[in-house]
């Protein structure tokens, strides 16, 4: 049968593998519920479908699933007897997966060669946003509309360049894209999100307040175990907050984006968590002790300490908290990773927020006015985070 996407053959006998796994790719690019299960009835129906395995071991590894290597193996071994265009996918999605930096002009060619391949120019974006430096917003633009004329009609492409377009200023541009997405697929966590992201830029925490609370509304029920479920309540406790209900906003971010009750993946666990917290700190002025789950939630993103937009998320929960000694541990653990944009613009943000902590605003707002507008791009995500340091240095200016 045919990949409806590609246009290449899949290699498999049931044409119902093939339907369910189409319809798991879906639900995949729209951060959606079910793509699991649809693939493992995939997977039953036929044993050998190597690109079912491999988008199984791509939604395992989003998830922290234990048992993730079993499917990399299954598909490893069934891309044996697929085609040429089945093993390339494959080697170019597992090395975006687990070799991301290795794999990136490897995955550049690759997209030249098959631009309709969504799910790998999907992953390759989001690697871009957060590793490709202060060129980023253009690098992923472009990658996207690299692939425009192959994919102009596809919901889940469609909202990718809106959001792309939004990151890199084009508001309305962004904005009507996303529009379009959700009327072809009003469901969709990703576009949502996206039109989300928008309207937080445009300071419209009103306006998404109410669009989110009527999305919820409608589509809830289908949306509870997708992975980005979590990503999309915090989206509305953000604005429950900065239109000031506070206790509705901290309740929800507690029952729907905290560790343990949201359905995000790791990384962006810690976006919302910190993102959530250092908000109501520098705005309140409060300090709150950190819970046991985002305890351990900071000790399984340590590893990457050094990257600074891991920095920006763990220093600013440990700033929440007044804990001055988890901020020293966060500076002495950069301290000890290799020298370089990562490493100083880490550093300063870490400095400046223990600067904040010890009530020497004079001096981090200096420490955070070294950090130029390319190396805030470089931290990595959205424009979410460079608001986020936007509101540190507000709180510089205003007295304890």
């Amino acid at each position: 049968m045919i990949e409806k996407r590609t246009g290449h053959t899949l290699s498999s006998d049931s044409p119902e593998a093939v339907r369910l796994y189409q319809q798991a790719v879906d639900l995949i690019l729209g951060s959606e519920s079910g793509a699991a299960e649809a693939l493992d009835k995939a997977l039953a129906l036929d044993n050998n479908f190597a690109l079912a395995a491999a988008a199984r071991y791509c939604v395992a590894k989003d998830i922290g699933e234990a048992d993730a290597v079993t499917y990399r193996e299954s598909a490893e071994k069934a891309s044996r007897s697929a085609t040429q265009w089945e093993q390339a996918h494959i080697e170019v999605l597992f090395g975006l997966l687990d070799q991301p930096g290795a794999t990136r002009e490897r995955a550049f060619a690759y997209i030249r060669e098959n631009p309709a391949d969504l799910l790998v120019v999907s992953q390759l974006a989001g690697y871009l946003f957060f590793y490709a430096g202060p060129e980023k917003l253009d690098t992923v633009l472009n990658l996207l509309e690299s692939v425009e004329g192959v994919l102009s009609d596809d919901w889940a492409y469609i909202a990718r360049l809106g959001f792309a377009a939004s990151e890199a200023g084009q508001r309305q541009r962004g904005r009507e894209l996303i529009e379009k997405a959700l009327e072809i697929r009003p469901q969709a966590l990703f576009s949502i999100h996206g039109l989300a992201h928008v309207l937080h830029d445009e300071g419209a925490a009103e306006e998404s307040a109410h669009l989110l609370q009527d999305w919820l509304r409608i589509h809830e029920s289908g949306a509870r175990t997708g992975q980005m479920y979590g990503h999309v309540q915090w989206h509305l406790a953000l604005s429950e907050w900065q239109i000031g209900d506070r206790e509705a906003a901290r309740q929800r971010y507690l029952q729907f984006c905290a560790p343990d009750t949201t359905t995000c993946g790791p990384i962006l666990t810690l976006a919302d968590c910190g993102g959530f917290l250092l908000r109501d700190y520098l705005q309140s002025g409060q300090t709150r002790p950190l819970t046991k789950d985002v305890l351990s939630h900071i000790d399984k993103v340590w590893g990457m300490i050094g990257h600074p937009f891991i920095a920006l998320h763990v220093a600013g929960l440990y700033a929440s908290a007044g804990d001055i000694a988890g901020l020293e541990r966060c500076q002495q653990a950069i301290s000890e990773t290799p020298d370089g944009v990562n490493h100083d613009t880490s550093q300063a943000l870490v400095s400046a927020l223990i600067d904040l902590e010890r009530a020497d605003n004079l001096q981090a707002a200096q420490t955070l006015s070294t950090i130029s507008r390319g190396a805030r791009i470089g931290i990595g995500g959205s424009n979410v985070e460079r608001i986020l340091i936007d509101l540190i240095e507000d709180r510089c200016r205003t007295p304890h």
